[in-house]
């Protein structure tokens, strides 16, 4: 969902009331094993929860979150592990070609392990290390 709000800001703050005028872009985005595309490397079970059982092609695209991406996208930083049986890798591989395309600043890590639960820093290896990265990013982005 973090990407969501990153692509979609627009859709999001358009509710009709007064506080339509806030923007709601996020200075920053830390992702990680994100579901990005709901096309063919799609995690099934968020494309259900989000979209219903037999989304549209056009749903499809539309919250596809690497085909929305803008020159006003924000900077993203970037986890996964390759070995993530849940999310492919690929999603932030996606989100990250994209974000280039674009001009936006993105730092991407791939780790070979990790699983989907990289997030938790409980994996043998370097994996531990992506809070590091990030705290270095943040700093060198200045926004910490």
């Amino acid at each position: 969902l973090a990407s969501t709000l990153g692509t979609h800001t627009e859709d999001v703050a358009a509710i009709g009331d007064a506080l339509d005028t806030i923007s709601v872009r996020p200075d920053f985005m830390i992702l990680i094993s994100p579901v990005i595309t709901l096309g063919e490397h799609a995690h099934q079970g968020s494309v259900n929860n989000l979209l219903g059982d037999q989304p549209s092609k056009d749903l499809i695209q539309l919250y596809s979150n690497e085909l929305q991406v803008t020159d006003h996208t924000p900077p993203a930083f970037i986890v996964h592990a390759q070995d993530d049986p849940v999310v492919p890798y690929l999603n932030s591989l996606l989100f990250f070609q994209a974000l280039t395309e674009h001009g936006v600043v993105a730092s991407l890590h791939i780790f070979p392990q990790g699983q989907h639960a990289i997030a938790l820093r409980n994996n043998p290896g370097d994996t531990n290390y992506w809070t590091q990265l990030c705290e270095a990013w943040l700093q060198l982005m200045g926004f910490i």
